[in-house]
Formats: C-alpha cells, structure tokens, sequence
C-alpha cells in the first residue's frame, strides 16, 4: 500500500487477494529476497506463451494495463511502481497485441509438424479480447457490456467522468493503446447465486406482471465486487419463483449493468455480447435504463474473434447484430417506472 502508484496515475484499484499482478511481485519478492538474483525476465500471462513458442519474452499494453498497477494508461509507458520494485530491467518490454513475436522455435516446429516460419503473435488480454472487434467497427461514442462469470461494462469516446475506485471501476487499455474507462461486477456469478438459471424465461405477460408487481432485487449478491460492494442483497416484496423470479433477476442485473455504464461516461449505442446476449429481459430493461438501443452480439463469446483480429484486422462480421431499441419497446414505460422504483430503494 505504501509503494503503490495513486489510482490516478494508474486506473487499476487495490483489489483483493492479491489480483494487482503489482502486489504479487512484490509479495514474492519480499516472501523470497533470493528470487530477485534468479529471475531473468518478467512476462504478463499470454506472453509466457508466446515465449514458450518463439523465445521471444514481452508484455503487452492489455495485460498490463488490466489493474496491474504496473502501467500509466495516459502515457502509455510503465508506472512509476517499476523503478519502485526495481524490475525495470526484468519486465519484459511491451508490445502491442497484433505484434509478430516471430516464428515458432525448430523444436516446437518438430513437436508439432507446423511450418519452421509459422508466426506467433504477442496476444492479448480476454475482455480486450472481447472488445477488439467492436472497436475496429463502430465509430465512437459506443459502449461494450461483455458478459460471463465478470459483467465488464467499457467505454469507448465517452462523457469526460472521474472513475471511482471504490465502486469497481478501472481504466482498461485496448488493443490499439488507448485507455478505456471500465466498471465490472460479478454478474454471471450473481445469477447462479440467485437461481434464476433454473427457472424458465417469462413470456411476455410474466414479464409485464412482475414490472407491475413492484417486487425488486436490491444489490449485492455477491457483496465484494461491483459499484454496490459491502451492500447485503435483499428482496423488496415477497421473493419470487418461476418466470418471475428470471423476469427479476434480469432487471437486477440490467440495472447493475446501468450503474456501471454511468460510471464510465458511457454515450451512444451499447453492444452486448457473451451470455446475458441470449437474455431477453436483461437486454430489454438495459436498453429502456440507458435510453441507449442495444446491439446483440450473435456469437456466444469475443474472446476467440477478437483473437483472430489481431491477424485479420480488416475482416468484418458476417452478420449484423440484432437491436432493441427502447423507442419502440410496448413496455417502455413500465420499465422506466420498474428502474425509477429500483433507484429509489438503493
């Protein structure tokens, strides 16, 4: 804590059990003091890969700029914790993720069958992974919700906002360099805790009965992540089951979704991919909350797509997204008084 660069200068928060990759070096560091004279080159995680493969040790701006604590999203250089650590000549330099880190080593070509001049490049980090392709296709301002056992809310050429790192928010770095506002909570994680993956989806009228109903959940399901971290979640009304206990937890979810994307400046449209892209609900109570339309991500997750952009920037999605768009939704207003109630109740 006393070593540790100013939220400010870094976009990453103090986070817990040891997920600042900062605080693990320095931990082993200090648990170890002959470890410094043993080690040669310090990686982030999909470059000890790519080290494996080719021999060629680097960073990337993605993994490092992921609450590290290590890099300064603004000057796109490392943080002042490196010379702190003393293990400037240890990291690794960084490199942009599409970067050839080239060819496979003779014995991963003899291991494997693959060609000698096989390329490998420098990698990237998963949510950024996820958030490449809406990058390279959309004009900013626009916002990505990337979904899974982590809901990471991220904007991109958003409202000017003051991140807050007490309510989970962070600055992401992309594929290209640039720094990304960015919230999270655990949503995946929250909707298995709340049991609503066993309940069938609402027809159209459960859907409508509980926005009427006035029965809500309060955050947090799982109190030690997201903008409500250390709230205790609870019911307004009698506890739900069935369609409408899903029809609740997805305006729960959606409503958390919201609050992140203020958080981070978000403006324009928003586009949804990973798992809660399948969730009606969800995707409906997000876009009437934001008032933004919400584009539906056809895949089931970015991760892989993004990937393969790093070799083929210039390809495009075969398939446009759906769009829900709140203007035109027969519900609008019930979801509009279901949020304000919601708000209300925090």
């Amino acid at each position: 804590d006393a070593l540790r660069p100013d939220f400010a200068e870094t976009g990453s928060p103090r986070l817990a059990m040891g997920l600042n990759v900062g605080a693990q070096l320095h931990w082993q560091f200090a648990t170890d003091p002959s470890l410094r004279d043993r080690v040669h080159r310090i990686v982030t995680y999909p470059q000890y890969w790519g080290f494996r493969l080719t021999g060629e040790a680097a960073t990337d701006v993605t993994s490092l700029g992921c609450h590290t604590d290590l890099w300064n999203p603004g000057q796109g250089a490392f943080s002042s914790l490196v010379d702190r650590l003393g293990i400037a000549e240890m990291l690794a330099p960084p490199r942009k993720p599409g970067d050839i880190l080239g060819p496979i080593l003779p014995e991963i070509a003899t291991r494997t069958g693959l060609a000698p001049d096989t390329p490998v490049l420098c990698g990237i980090h998963d949510s950024n992974a996820s958030l490449l392709p809406h990058v390279l296709a959309n004009h900013p301002p626009f916002s990505v919700v990337s979904t899974g056992t982590w809901v990471i809310a991220m904007s991109v050429g958003g409202r000017p906002v003051t991140l807050d790192p007490a309510r989970d928010t962070l600055i992401n770095v992309n594929a290209l360099g640039d720094p990304v506002p960015s919230a999270r909570f655990m949503g995946g994680r929250e909707f298995t805790l709340s049991g609503a993956g066993d309940c069938p989806a609402p027809t159209e009228a459960e859907f409508a009965a509980l926005l009427r109903s006035g029965v809500l959940l309060l955050p947090a399901l799982e109190p030690g992540s997201g903008p409500f971290r250390g709230q205790s979640a609870r019911w307004i009304g009698p506890e739900p089951d069935g369609a409408a206990r899903a029809a609740a937890v997805a305006c729960y979810l959606a409503l958390v979704t919201e609050t992140c994307l203020g958080l981070t400046g978000h403006d324009g449209p928003i586009l949804v991919e990973g798992p809660f892209a399948a969730n009606r609900p969800y995707l409906r109570m997000l876009a009437a909350a934001t008032g933004a339309p919400v584009h539906v991500s056809g895949g089931v997750t970015g991760t892989s797509q993004g990937a393969a952009l790093l070799w083929d920037p210039d390809r495009k999605s075969a398939s446009d997204p759906q769009v829900i768009d709140p203007a035109t939704d027969p519900l609008a207003d019930d979801m509009q008084a279901y949020r304000a109630l919601w708000h209300s109740h925090l």
